[in-house]
C-alpha cells in the first residue's frame, strides 16, 4: 500500500472571457445562403402595441385591476424630553393622582385641569385618564338623575295613594 502524496499545484491565472465570434464562411455564397436561410426561417419579432403589460394584472375578461390605494404615511410623534419616556407617569405619580382625584370637589377640578393638558405635555397618559374619568363621572351623574327621577315619581304616587 502506498501513501498518497499530493502534488504541488500551480496557481491558475485568470484568462480573458471568450468573446462571441460571428460565424466565418469560406466564401460569399455560403454567407449569403446562411443570411437567406435566417431571414426565411427565423421568427420575426416585432413590437406589439396591443400586447398586455406584464406589470398590469388583469381580470379574466381583460379589464385591468384598479390601482392600489395610496395611504398617507403616519406622522411621527414628537420626541420626549430627556428623562422619562413620553407619556409615562411613575407609580408614585399615579398614587398621588388617584388620591387627589378622590377628594370630592378638588378632585373634579383637578380632573378638568389634567384633561385640559395643564399636567404637562409629557403626561399624555394622565390627560387621557382624566378625560376618561370625567366622561364616566358625567354618565354616572346622568344615570343617577334619571333613576332618582323615575323612582321618585313612583314613590310620590305610592304616598299619594296611601293618604286616601
Amino acid at each position: 500500500m502506498t501513501d498518497y502524496q499530493p502534488q504541488p499545484t500551480q496557481p491558475v491565472q485568470p484568462t480573458q472571457p471568450a468573446q462571441p465570434q460571428a460565424p466565418q464562411y469560406p466564401n460569399a455564397q455560403q454567407q449569403s445562403d446562411a443570411l437567406q436561410y435566417t431571414q426565411q426561417y427565423a421568427p420575426q419579432y416585432t413590437a406589439q402595441t396591443d400586447a398586455p403589460q406584464y406589470n398590469a394584472p388583469q381580470y379574466p375578461n381583460g379589464t385591468p385591476y384598479p390601482p392600489a390605494p395610496q395611504y398617507p404615511t403616519q406622522a411621527q410623534a414628537p420626541m420626549p424630553a430627556a428623562g422619562q419616556p413620553y407619556g409615562m407617569t411613575s407609580l408614585g405619580g399615579w398614587i398621588g393622582t388617584v388620591i387627589l382625584s378622590a377628594i370630592p370637589l378638588v378632585g373634579f377640578i383637578l380632573l378638568i385641569c389634567w384633561a385640559a393638558g395643564m399636567g404637562g405635555a409629557e403626561h399624555q397618559d394622565r390627560r387621557n385618564w382624566a378625560l376618561a374619568q370625567i366622561i364616566v363621572q358625567v354618565v354616572a351623574i346622568v344615570l343617577v338623575i334619571i333613576i332618582s327621577a323615575a323612582s321618585g315619581f313612583s314613590l310620590m304616587e305610592m304616598f299619594d295613594q296611601s293618604q286616601y
